[in-house]
């Protein structure tokens, strides 16, 4: 048909290779230049001054977003992600972005989020905080990775939020809240973050996996003991390879001390008698972490990285 706009399942939308800085008038007249209702995957690169435009409200078909190596000057409520407009969104993944202030764009936290939208991801951000009512916007039942930030504390917000599956990696948090440990969430990533311990008082409803890999945790208190009963013949609760815990434990198998630094608590996990060393090592994972995050960026760095 004349004057019919090309169809794109997939966008690249480079600033680099177009030669623009991303604002907003730049980016439309861009878009403007396809039909974005056929978009099903929109990449985003290299924008130093990225301003998202009203325009992204088109791209009714996207399922998977991803913002790279980019700064996000601008993403505002009238470009946000909905289900209105963008109903089949399934992914959203930021990766070495910066954003004004630290905080997480208006764009991204609608009350009409996506319900299809599960999978949120962000790694090698300077994302600070989140707001306190984001359990009213992201979906409960979640996959949520926040990898390699600057969250300083665990946003209140994002744990009644309850996702099922939880990372915040790399992330200069220094005290776990109780509530953490305390709803649905099944799997919580804690690598790399500045926690020196596990919070004394909590009642657990359930958990499947709890990584401490390279922190400063040495001992496990008490509400540990029945969650690591439910999984003890099947696989190891806790992932704490470079813990001080496991260094400790290293010790006790090895001769050079018998006990731990700090016995008084759970009963399982800092029992340091030699007849609970089997109990110690199915339920313990000392071994070293295979990645530094759960989320590898090696694969987007070789493929749009600049020059590549």
């Amino acid at each position: 048909m004349a004057g019919a706009l090309p169809s794109c399942y997939t966008v690249t939308f480079d600033c680099y290779c177009v030669g623009i800085s991303g604002l907003k008038r730049e980016v439309t007249s861009e878009w403007d230049g396809f039909d974005r209702s056929t978009t099903v995957k929109l990449r985003i690169l290299h924008c130093p001054s990225l301003e998202v435009p009203d325009s992204f409200q088109d791209f009714s078909g996207l399922q998977d977003l991803l913002v790279y190596n980019s700064t996000i000057l601008d993403w505002g409520d009238a470009a946000a992600l909905t289900n209105t407009n963008h109903p089949k969104m399934k992914q959203m993944t930021i990766l070495r972005v910066n954003m004004t202030g630290g905080s997480l764009p208006l764009g991204f936290q609608s009350l009409d989020f996506p319900a299809q939208l599960v999978q949120i991801i962000f790694s090698e951000t300077n994302l600070e905080t989140l707001p306190d009512d984001l359990d009213a916007k992201w979906l409960a039942g979640s996959v949520v990775q926040l990898e390699n930030s600057k969250l300083v504390a665990v946003p209140s917000g994002l744990v009644r939020s309850q996702p099922y599956y939880l990372v915040l990696t790399g992330n200069p948090i220094t005290r776990l809240p109780p509530e953490l440990f305390e709803g649905d969430i099944q799997y919580i990533y804690l690598g790399r973050t500045k926690v020196n311990e596990l919070p004394e008082t909590v009642t657990p409803i359930s958990l499947s996996t709890l990584d401490i890999t390279n922190t400063n945790i040495s001992y496990f208190p008490s509400w540990i003991d029945p969650l690591v009963e439910v999984v003890l013949d099947m696989y190891p609760l806790v992932f704490a390879g470079g813990s001080i815990y496991c260094s400790e434990l290293e010790k006790i198998m090895s001769g050079v001390t018998t006990d731990f630094n700090r016995s008084a608590h759970s009963s399982l996990l800092m029992n340091a008698s030699e007849a609970n060393w089997e109990v110690l090592n199915q339920a313990v994972d000392c071994s070293p972490p295979l990645l530094k995050t759960q989320f590898s960026l090696d694969y987007f760095d070789a493929t749009y990285g600049l020059g590549q």
